[in-house]
């Protein structure tokens, strides 16, 4: 009997002797290897989560009782076939290669329906539909006249006239819609049989409400006309290289308010111009000459050197982007310049920090606070990262789920691709009226556009019903995203 205990406890001394080790080994991410002369080896870990969750994993064809969100870990190195399949939804599928050590995270996984959940809010036939921008409003155009633009308000599903019925303006030719950013004040320029109509027509109201703003306005066609908020006091037109300051209140001109400009745009009740290769600042109610040199010099006159023509955006408060006649892309950030020709767009995302811009071959991020690389001898700054690059008309793009994908318009096709993501084919969603813009609304996920043949609108959802973009961050993302075991 005392041989037995002695050769028990022996027994369980060497299994705690060889447990013991491999445990805390298998802690730190290490695992004793199949083959005998690499012993232990340093694992990584695949991490995923879905929008939807609950995702079914399989990892090198094998299925795992863990739901995404779900992290696999002590995997070996080595390329390994990943793939959530979800009842209803198409499934996801990518090799993934783990790297000793490493976590391959892959967070806001956007599964999409075999069945998108299309939705016709308006079946009449329409040409084009306008977004305004920051708002909740769409503008439709029907016919070419005036009095069949409807607007149609994306919160309530709701469509109504933009003009008032008996309108004198409604039997017009519509030759122009305006708008800008945040504001629910819409420009339209109507020809009449009494001449050029500038129409100014306020959205945020439940009837219809315009004012003729015709009188303000000198002949011939505005290069551009920019306004603050919803109940402006001031308009600003350009009128070859000449801004005029229009007062609404008074319903007084003041031309000349800057001259030889080359592009302008506002921000917090200024004005700024880029007059020849000199940036200058004025308030909205500053007096005639009354202005601030802002930035000029040698370094200004090789930058935008020439007479071309930019438009200027404040993308936040500290980053401007120019967009010039052939598509060249400027900003006040390093590099400067960006792109030298081709840009047919761009579009921010909601805090200002990077923008999607698109040529019309190839789509691409600008990511204006991206952590800096090492310390090289020449300063760089941040570079365009092209996600697309085999395109073959691509014409507006958005922001997706907090822009960890990008929605783009491709050939009157539209398309959804993870940003994170290079080489893979995108999903194709729906096609699209030609020659429509469409819009995105992150607020409910969903995309409105024209149906292709028949011009009605509809919509589609992007992100799941009840879900917007702030919904699901993965509580691991932070912790695992290129870190070490």
């Amino acid at each position: 009997m005392e041989i037995l205990r002695k050769v028990v406890f022996y027994f369980f001394l060497a299994l705690y002797l060889f447990l013991c080790p491999v445990i805390i080994f298998y802690a730190f991410g290490y695992i004793l290897a199949p083959k005998v002369e690499e012993g232990f080896v340093k694992t990584g870990l695949i991490h995923v989560e879905s929008l939807p969750e609950n995702a079914s994993l399989f990892v090198a064809n094998r299925r795992y009782v863990e739901k995404t969100p779900a992290t696999i870990r002590n995997l070996l190195a080595g390329a390994y076939d990943v793939k959530l399949t979800l009842p209803g939804y198409r499934s996801w599928v990518r090799t993934v290669r783990v790297e000793p050590g490493r976590a391959s995270n892959f967070s806001k996984i956007l599964l999409i329906p075999k069945k998108l959940k299309i939705r016709t809010l308006i079946a009449e036939p329409f040409e084009s539909l306008q977004a305004v921008p920051g708002t909740r409003f769409l503008i439709l155009k029907g016919s070419g006249s005036a009095g069949d633009l409807k607007v149609f308000d994306w919160r309530n599903d709701s469509v109504r006239q933009l003009l008032p019925e008996g309108s004198p303006f409604a039997s017009g030719k519509l030759e122009r819609i305006f708008s800008v950013k945040d504001s629910s004040l819409v420009l339209i320029r109507v020809r009449t049989v009494e001449g050029e109509k500038y129409v100014g027509c306020f959205l945020d109201k439940e009837k219809p409400e315009v004012k003729d703003l015709s009188g303000l306005f000198q002949s011939g066609e505005p290069e551009e006309v920019l306004w603050e908020g919803n109940r402006p006091d001031y308009l600003f037109a350009l009128y070859q290289g000449s801004l005029s300051r229009l007062d609404l209140e008074k319903e007084g001109v003041l031309p000349g308010f800057f001259k030889k400009v080359r592009g302008f745009g506002l921000l917090r009740g200024k004005v700024y111009a880029l007059c020849g290769a000199s940036l200058v600042r004025a308030s909205f109610n500053a007096k005639l000459g009354d202005k601030t040199l802002v930035e000029c010099g040698v370094f200004l006159e090789n930058l935008f050197r020439g007479e071309e023509k930019f438009r200027l955006d404040f993308i936040s408060n500290n980053t401007i982007c120019f967009r010039g006649e052939k598509g060249e892309l400027f900003s006040n950030a390093l590099p400067y310049r960006f792109v030298s020709e081709g840009v047919r767009g761009y579009q921010p995302d909601d805090e200002g920090r990077k923008i999607l811009l698109w040529q019309k071959n190839r789509l691409g991020v600008l990511d204006f606070e991206k952590p800096e690389r090492k310390k090289e001898f020449f300063e760089r700054g941040p570079e365009i990262e092209w996600v697309v690059e085999k395109g073959q008309d691509i014409y507006q793009a958005y922001f997706v789920y907090d822009a960890s994908h990008v929605l783009y318009v491709d050939n009157n096709q539209v398309f959804l691709s993870r940003l994170e993501e290079r080489g893979v084919t995108p999903e194709r969603l729906v096609p699209v009226r030609g020659g429509s813009a469409v819009f995105y609304a992150e607020k409910t996920g969903r995309l409105y556009y024209l149906e292709a043949s028949s011009g009605h609108l509809a919509s589609v959802d992007i992100l799941p019903e009840g879900i917007t973009f702030s919904g699901v961050i993965g509580e691991i993302e932070k912790e695992t995203q290129g870190a070490k075991l």
